[in-house]
């Protein structure tokens, strides 16, 4: 960048007014601030009203807050289909509800909403659900000396997490998915529900179990070579972002979040979902914990 030079005031030379505004006339600047002579850290956004940057934004906590999870909350696997799922709540069992008030929060056409969140979480189970009868979380493989099978985890179950909001009315009894997220209740083959890849545009998911086969050699599996592995408290995050312009504007009055579990990725003609294994999931054990965590809402400007 250019630099500006000055001699300095010497001993004994008079320093006069004119004389001073002289050796700062250098320094003016007579154009308006633009892309040229200032940068964004020049300035301290958070003191300016910049609406074309982030004109709303919202937090709100998710369950309760535990640091050593001496207490939790716990969703049992899903039994039955169609089902509602367990919402989000804190120890108390009231919902976790990103509330926006009487009047609602209104996207309008030419804004977009980003929506995220993160929540602090523990599958469990008990046993080997994957080998419950008509369950299709597992493969038979060959045994060792391939004399005849052995099943195992396919390690692709999981839990899966999702927002729903209530765009009717501040009542908030109206949830339903989010634009571009389904419920996973969908019939999409014989007795199975669950959802599309193409409709999970808001879902994050949990790995529910984790088995490893520590002894395995041409094709074949060694039945005493397979370890199931504990699932530790995990961090999970998500995000949903909310377009004016594809939508409309919009009023959203709040958001809450589901989980369901456990579901398995299938293929049918063709076509990727995420199905519930309800016979896995039923085994007795298999279990979600989760205590805390936060979501964040910000509103801006999509140009």
């Amino acid at each position: 960048m250019s630099r500006i030079t000055q001699a300095r005031i010497t001993d004994g030379q008079t320093a006069t007014a004119a004389d001073l505004n002289t050796r700062f006339t250098n320094f003016s600047q007579s154009a308006a601030l633009n892309e040229f002579n200032t940068r964004d850290a020049a300035l301290d956004l958070p003191q300016m009203q910049a609406d074309w940057f982030a004109r709303a934004i919202y937090e709100q906590t998710l369950g309760e807050f535990d640091l050593f999870h001496a207490n939790y909350n716990t969703v049992a696997g899903i039994t039955a289909v169609p089902s509602s799922g367990h919402v989000v709540q804190n120890f108390s069992a009231v919902n976790s509800v990103l509330n926006f008030g009487l009047t609602g929060l209104t996207v309008a056409a030419d804004e977009v909403l980003r929506l995220y969140w993160d929540l602090s979480v523990q599958p469990r189970y008990t046993g080997t659900p994957w080998t419950a009868a008509s369950s299709f979380s597992s493969y038979t493989m060959p045994d060792l000396p391939k004399t005849g099978t052995v099943v195992m985890a396919t390690s692709a179950a999981v839990w899966v997490i999702y927002p729903e909001y209530d765009i009717t009315s501040n009542a908030l009894t109206n949830f339903v998915p989010v634009a571009g997220q389904s419920d996973f209740n969908s019939n999409y083959t014989g007795s199975r529900r669950g959802a599309a890849l193409s409709d999970c545009g808001a879902a994050a998911v949990i790995p529910a179990w984790l088995q490893v086969a520590t002894a395995a050699q041409d094709g074949g599996v060694l039945a005493s070579g397979l370890q199931s592995k504990v699932m530790g408290w995990r961090g999970v995050s998500g995000a949903w972002h909310f377009s004016g312009a594809d939508f409309g504007a919009t009023t959203i009055y709040g958001i809450r979040w589901i989980i369901k579990g456990v579901l398995h990725p299938e293929q049918v003609s063709n076509v990727n979902y995420l199905g519930h294994d309800i016979y896995a999931s039923a085994v007795s054990g298999v279990e979600l914990r989760y205590t805390s965590g936060k979501a964040q809402a910000l509103v801006m400007r999509l140009s």
